[in-house]
């Protein structure tokens, strides 16, 4: 029977590129974003989900749960990316990136940990950001967002490490996605030149770190934050 990944955030950008690697390396895949995906392949189901909404994430979970019966990967990869002062920031902007990246991170994880438990095995990946390491103006929602999911992450990696599961984290620096452009090029520019390695990533070389958390030989390894592009 082929492995199931479980990734949100499949719609467009990394969480698309991450999709499709799943399903052309044999695995079944159950996506999941706020809106449509566009994304048809054979092995890969869609689901409209705001995992910021925890029933709508356990209502998720249980179909997977249904579908599929366990899971084997996952990638929580779904995300809020703003960029304000702190002076500038709302509460409407502030609080949809914390509920989507921390509590949705959350959400997922202790769904999908809940199906790993019962096969006491698996693999978690949450992904954070550059941002978290750079400190960059403009990104204390979004940077406090991603430390947490760190912490978190290395939390979860004790937690659930008596059943088998590994919990890893994943920071990329930057990859051309749709949002990255919307920046702009002078805010592109200003960013690449605050890395260690100061160019984009591909999307090969993010699947890369992928493949090595999920790799057999990996099992060893938890509760550990790769950055791609920068040292910290």
């Amino acid at each position: 029977m082929k492995p199931v990944a479980a990734i949100t955030g499949t719609s467009k950008g990394i969480g698309r590129g991450l999709a499709e690697y799943f399903v052309d390396h044999g695995y079944l895949v159950a996506g999941c974003s706020r809106g449509p995906s566009t994304l048809e392949l054979e092995g890969y189901q869609h689901t409209q989900v705001d995992v910021s909404d925890e029933n709508q994430v356990a209502e998720w979970v249980y179909s997977i749960k249904e579908d599929y019966d366990g899971v084997d990967v996952l990638v929580c990869n779904a995300g809020l990316a703003p960029s304000f002062l702190l002076v500038m920031t709302p509460g409407k902007v502030l609080e949809p990136v914390l509920a989507t990246n921390i509590c949705g991170t959350y959400y997922v994880c202790r769904g999908i940990a809940k199906l790993m438990m019962r096969r006491r095995s698996g693999c978690i990946i949450t992904v954070s950001s550059m941002a978290a390491g750079l400190h960059l103006e403009g990104t204390s929602a979004y940077s406090a967002s991603k430390s947490a999911i760190v912490e978190m992450t290395k939390i979860f990696a004790k937690e659930l490490a008596p059943f088998g599961i590994t919990c890893n984290v994943i920071a990329p620096s930057m990859i051309m996605t749709e949002a990255v452009k919307a920046l702009g090029e002078k805010t592109i520019k200003s960013a690449l030149s605050k890395l260690t390695i100061k160019r984009e990533l591909s999307m090969e070389e993010i699947c890369n770190v992928i493949s090595f958390f999920t790799a057999p030989e990996s099992r060893c390894i938890t509760g550990q934050v790769i950055h791609m592009g920068l040292v910290v």
